[in-house]
């Protein structure tokens, strides 16, 4: 049998990042919650928390507040089912920073999909967040990736279409004139942060050009990512759907033809909760709605 009380306090610890307030929720002392996480380690044999801020689960201790977050996504579908409490769903995803920004916004906006429920979003890169749903630090994620892992489910989403975009009058003093390569490395570029590779990938794959020579702008917002694009700064790859009306205002212009086209995959756990059954149906749903299906 599992020791529950001593899951339920690792994980306290681990969300919260204190054992004081892990104590407080708990409703019992901070020696409590100690010992409590002691047992476990005591049980296994092994660490379950690394005791440096911040405070990270181990391999073990993930597995085990996996599981924990899994069986108390079913005890409150089956307390709502028997209307004992007015518990309240808790939500946890993983999403790239773009689709944050865009179709996630979106439905935040169109949809009532997150009433009635405890949301908690974690923002990183498509290529990392199954990692999050593999630790059980989420219930549903957002990746590239269309391999199934054990003990979850994924379907298809779509695709994110990405296009080199420039302000009018950068286009017109950069690219007017040399061939595409040799404009596309002498002019300023922009991307996201020191780990976006996208606009890399995208000039080897289609101009053969070594993006990693480049100089580059680089700003970690979204919002700022496009405002130094429209300000004239650079040249960036962005995602369609985000600047759809500022192309056809012509604010923004389209440099080639060439689309890099990301393809999303939804994963959530395979948990028989219907709540969290139909919450995933109807995030697949909506979320195809607003991007384009995969050609």
């Amino acid at each position: 049998m599992l020791d529950y009380r001593g899951i339920e306090a690792l994980y306290a610890v681990q969300e919260l990042q204190s054992f004081e307030e892990a104590a407080k929720k708990l409703h019992v002392t901070q020696s409590a919650v100690s010992q409590r996480i002691k047992g476990l380690e005591t049980y296994y044999g092994e660490p379950v928390l690394i005791r440096t801020l911040p405070y990270r689960p181990t391999g073990l201790g993930e597995r085990l507040i996996g599981h924990f977050k899994r069986i108390s996504l079913l005890e409150e579908d089956l307390e709502r089912q028997l209307e004992t409490t007015g518990t309240v769903p808790r939500i946890s995803i993983a999403l790239n920073r773009d689709s944050l920004e865009t179709w996630f916004l979106d439905l935040l906006k169109e949809t009532e999909l997150f009433r009635g429920v405890v949301l908690e979003v974690i923002a990183d890169d498509q290529e990392l967040t199954l990692d999050y749903l593999k630790k059980g630090l989420v219930s549903a994620c957002l990746s590239t990736s269309e391999k199934e892992i054990k003990g979850c489910k994924v379907s298809p989403l779509g695709e994110m279409e990405y296009v080199l975009g420039a302000s009018p009058e950068f286009a017109k003093k950069h690219f007017s004139e040399g061939t595409p390569k040799e404009c596309l490395r002498k002019a300023p570029a922009i991307k996201f942060d020191q780990n976006d590779q996208l606009h890399e990938r995208y000039l080897e794959k289609f101009f053969h050009l070594n993006g990693k020579e480049l100089n580059y702008n680089v700003i970690p917002s979204v919002r700022g990512f496009k405002e130094l694009v429209l300000l004239g700064y650079g040249y960036a790859l962005i995602p369609r759907i985000d600047i759809v009306s500022l192309l056809k205002k012509k604010q923004l212009v389209q440099l080639y033809d060439k689309v890099w086209k990301v393809p999303l995959y939804w994963h959530h756990w395979a948990v028989d909760s219907e709540f969290y059954r139909k919450f995933n149906a109807d995030i697949v749903r909506h979320v195809k709605s607003k991007l384009l299906r995969r050609s």
